[in-house]
């Protein structure tokens, strides 16, 4: 069986397009395809699903990234360490990931320095495709469990906290940075000091192993998945080229960033019509699409017998991107 898979990364709004907006292939693939829900998951756990699948059992990030930097990689444990904007609400506080990836990138050096005094004795390695991230490299096990930060976005921070023997440990450490964190933004006379993260999130705790390349081809935009495809020697490429190679590929991954922007919805319909060409065609047995709706990752699976279901009501792509209610 050969897959091709679609994840669509949107934060749009219900006002942000009029309903006049065609999307003829993406309306047929959510109207025609078999939806379903994966609530204990995330875009990113789905992406390192997708890039380890041929593995024998679960790899986290951590350790995917680790593979791809020797010292890193002589280090028996890792967490992940990203940079995050915490917020207070009426009755707790929240979490936030950052979206000034250029201001970021241009002070990372700064901010491995204060988290080289914070975490002293572990090998940190700042990740430079994905700005916000940096790994800790660790001789003992952290012997904490995590929730990622993608899934630890936006809930009550005391719903996400670590948990297990050394959870008291990292908490502190996390508290720490907190404020090195704010001393540091209060000594930059700069307007950006709003943008700037106030302290860290701590996750995707892992083991070193030995891991053989990934045979996904990959086409994305998001710092995130190009930076996992590249750790899992991934084949990093155009949608075209996917659309395009003979012979196809037989697992294949096409994010498409939907943004405020109409012509982002234009463009994700285009690349969805290609897909359906190849789905039609038997070039792929199967495609699926992926997007986050209330934190919960909901799946579209459509194959060739799919598309005859002409009995089903046609679904407007648009109003289901953008209804939280559903």
């Amino acid at each position: 069986m050969s897959t091709l898979s679609i994840t669509l990364s949107n934060s749009i709004t219900s006002e942000a397009f009029p309903k006049s907006d065609p999307t003829p292939a993406l309306d047929l693939l959510f109207s025609r395809g078999k939806q379903s829900s994966m609530s204990s998951t995330s875009i990113l756990d789905y992406w390192i699903k997708k890039l380890i699948q041929h593995q024998p059992g679960e790899v986290p990030i951590t350790t995917l990234l680790a593979k791809a930097d020797p010292k890193l990689f002589n280090c028996p444990y890792y967490l992940c360490c990203e940079l995050v904007k915490y917020t207070a609400g009426m009755n707790d506080v929240y979490v936030r990931r950052l979206s000034d990836i250029d201001l970021i990138t241009s002070q990372s050096e700064h901010y491995r320095k204060l988290l080289c005094e914070i975490f002293e004795g572990a090998v940190i390695r700042h990740i430079s495709t994905w700005p916000s991230l940096f790994i800790l490299g660790f001789e003992n096990h952290p012997n904490i469990s995590t929730i990622n930060a993608d899934n630890a976005e936006l809930r009550p921070m005391s719903d996400v906290l670590p948990e297990g023997p050394q959870a008291k440990f990292w908490i502190s450490k996390m508290n720490e940075t907190q404020m090195v964190f704010h001393q540091s933004n209060e000594n930059i006379a700069s307007k950006d000091t709003a943008q700037r993260p106030n302290g860290v999130w701590l996750w995707g705790e892992g083991s070193r192993l030995e891991l053989p390349n990934s045979p996904l081809v990959v086409s994305g935009q998001s710092p995130e998945l190009l930076t996992l495809a590249r750790a899992a020697n991934a084949t990093v490429t155009s949608y075209e080229y996917i659309f395009t190679t003979k012979p196809t590929p037989p697992e294949a991954l096409i994010e498409i960033q939907i943004s405020e922007d109409p012509k982002s919805l234009i463009q994700a319909n285009l690349i969805a019509s290609k897909a359906l060409s190849l789905l039609r065609t038997g070039q792929y047995s199967e495609l699926n699409i992926q997007t986050m709706k209330n934190s919960v990752i909901q799946n579209t699976k459509c194959t060739k017998y799919s598309l005859h279901k002409f009995w089903k009501k046609t679904t407007s792509a648009l109003d289901w991107l953008t209804n939280n209610n559903e």
